[in-house]
């Protein structure tokens, strides 16, 4: 087993820095950076470089100690972790209403054991609220980290003891079935495969065969160039092309991973290359030693201003967020990750794992504390959240089906069908936001119309799309258009959250090929545009907060493209004027999230809908409605 050189890398400090400005730009909602999630990715790849190229070292000069390794990886993460935990304690206490601060609660006790990449997996829900609300989702990363660093040194020591010879074959098939089981689970566990060890494992391993000699020296000064300028277009290609809708982690983290590692093995001190050069500049090499810091604060400054806003955030306010949360990093890395590291506080191992010990069981007893006092609700007199219908009436998981379920759950026309069983039938197809058209129709038009539906969540009406976190939507399209064929109803009704699939996954021109497919059965079609949807989990707690009845909504996209053949809906202005839009009216609350409509906001979109769908439908030509006010 062997390990590269040692020394200092400036180079990488300042790939840390393209790391953690891909990630913070990204999660500030810079619209140009829509795969800065990768920076991730390489962080990953840098850790395993860094982490393998000491221990190999050691074991090979028989001076590893798993004592010793801990408690450099506990002063290197813990005192800026808890330190941040701890703040965010205060923060959370100050502003979350209870349902938030149960789950803070919870998201803290799996943050302190350094497990919370296996609590947001089990927690993910489709209707569990915005991620961007979670004020320690960012630790998920940490969480592998940590669990990485528990396997590889035993790994290593294990193989170095019976299986010398064969230590890099052998890692190298692990990293292999790793990334295998990465690409299979991206479509069939996708937030398994995103949140996982076993499925990031080889992404830290790429920097770990790099450090262990797995690859071939470089050894022209041409290629090295030419190897680290690639790295890095692979790099900025995966930040500026990749998005949202990307499978990932799967084929398309090897973009990132590979740029990173080409990068590292590029750039060695004996063939210093231009991009090496590049990153090694101060103000770059200084971004990349407080990157951690920076990683850490950035998330909750931007979550709790959310949470407190209850409405998106303006370009100038995530602008000052993020220069807040660098202030934050460096004041953090120059008087709290540094002294420790150095060794001038906790000098001594002991009382380092005693204190470290401490914190995650202070940590872990106020995660309790808020799960069993149910969100310490004694902090706000007054509160009591109604609940607003809505979800109870889409038939979730039957008609409306989860992300999880395949196209033989849906139990077919005859129990999916609502209304005047002998009046004009109306097929309503597409995700959660053409599910959420079904209570209003129901009541304002149930006595005239039949309504039968084929809906899944996250899974929009556009043929032939494969969409990586719904592995079924492709099947399930192909029987809602069988459906369509052999039903021969009097309209079909298409809806979705349109701007999370275009123009990234699809295109307009894809959009209209479904819906001419739909036209050439004969059969009419109007194409519903998404509803408004805003920063929010619960409409109910922005009301609370602020005391009014309208919020900024997130920028409306632009109308779904149509023809001649099929008609358009748009119905933003029946709530919103500009990006302010309304949240409740003398009829309840219009929302019961984030952006699905309640039944009382269903009935207002049905009553708006309703001439349109008597115009197509001929029980209903004429049929004058109350005006949606």
């Amino acid at each position: 087993m062997s390990a590269t050189d040692t020394q200092y890398r400036p180079d990488i400090d300042g790939l840390r820095a393209v790391a953690v400005l891909s990630v913070v730009l990204y999660h500030a909602g810079v619209p140009f950076l829509p795969g800065g999630f990768v920076g991730v990715d390489i962080f990953f790849v840098i850790s395993g470089y860094l982490i393998t190229r000491i221990i190999a070292r050691e074991i090979a000069e028989n001076r590893f100690s798993l004592l010793t390794f801990y408690e450099r990886r506990t002063r290197r993460i813990f005192p800026a972790l808890f330190a941040m935990l701890a703040v965010t304690v205060i923060a959370a206490s100050l502003i979350t209403l209870p349902g938030e601060f149960e789950d803070f609660g919870n998201s803290l006790a799996a943050a302190a054991l350094f497990v919370s990449n296996i609590f947001f997996w089990q927690t993910a829900d489709y209707f569990s609220g915005p991620a961007h609300l979670k004020p320690l989702l960012h630790t998920w990363s940490l969480a592998v980290e940590e669990q990485f660093y528990i396997v590889l040194p035993l790994l290593l020591l294990a193989l170095t003891r019976w299986a010398r010879r064969h230590l890099v074959s052998l890692l190298i098939a692990a990293t292999a079935v790793s990334f295998a089981l990465s690409v299979w689970a991206v479509d069939a566990k996708p937030n398994a495969a995103f949140y996982l060890l076993p499925t990031r494992f080889w992404e830290l391993m790429a920097g770990a065969l790099l450090a262990l000699g797995a690859v071939p020296p470089i050894t022209s000064q041409k290629t090295a160039n030419f190897a680290a300028a690639a790295g890095l277009a692979l790099i900025v290609f995966a930040v500026l092309c990749f998005s949202s809708a990307t499978p990932f982690p799967g084929v398309a983290a090897l973009l990132p991973v590979l740029g990173a590692a080409l990068i590292i093995h590029a750039g060695t001190a004996t063939q210093a290359t231009i991009t090496a050069r590049l990153l090694s500049v101060p103000p770059v090499v200084f971004v990349g030693l407080v990157s951690y810091s920076f990683y850490l604060w950035h998330w909750p400054v931007l979550t709790f201003a959310r949470i407190a806003s209850g409405e998106m955030l303006s370009a100038m306010e995530a602008a000052l967020l993020v220069a807040l949360s660098f202030v934050l990093a460096v004041l953090s890395w120059r008087y709290i990750e540094t002294p420790f590291r150095e060794r001038r506080l906790a000098a001594a191992r002991a009382p380092l794992f005693r204190s470290a010990a401490t914190a995650m069981a202070a940590a872990l007893a106020i995660g309790i504390f808020a799960n069993v006092s149910h969100g310490w609700p004694q902090r706000h007199d007054g509160y009591a959240p109604p609940t607003i219908a809505g979800l109870d009436r889409m038939n979730l998981a039957t008609c409306f089906l989860k992300e999880d379920q395949s196209v033989a759950a849906w139990p077919g026309a005859d129990a999916c069908s609502q209304g005047n069983q002998k009046g004009p039938k109306v097929f309503v197809w597409g995700d959660s936001f053409a599910a959420h058209l079904i209570p209003g129709l129901s009541d304002e038009l149930g006595e005239r119309i039949q309504t039968v539906q084929l809906t899944a969540a996250g899974c929009p009406p556009i043929l032939g799309m494969s969409v990586a976190s719904r592995p079924h939507c492709r099947a399930i399209n192909a029987r809602a258009l069988d459906e369509i064929t052999q039903l021969k109803p009097d309209l079909v009704i298409v809806s979705a959250r349109w701007e999370l699939y275009m123009p990234r996954k699809v295109t307009a021109a894809d959009v209209r090929a479904t819906l001419d497919r739909i036209v050439a059965t004969g059969v009419p079609v109007i194409a519903v545009g998404a509803s408004p949807t805003f920063d929010f989990a619960h409409p109910y707690d922005v009301v609370y907060r602020n005391g009014r009845s309208e919020a900024r909504a997130n920028p409306v996209p632009s109308a779904i493209a149509g023809d001649r053949n099929v008609s358009v809906f748009d119905a933003t202005p029946l709530f919103c004027i500009g990006q302010l839009c309304r949240l409740k009216d003398d009829s309840g609350f219009l929302f019961f999230d984030g952006g699905h409509y309640s039944v009382a906001g269903s009935r207002r979109v049905a009553r708006a809908l309703a001439p349109l769908i008597g115009a197509q439908t001929t029980p209903l030509a004429g049929v004058h409605t109350s005006q949606a006010r």
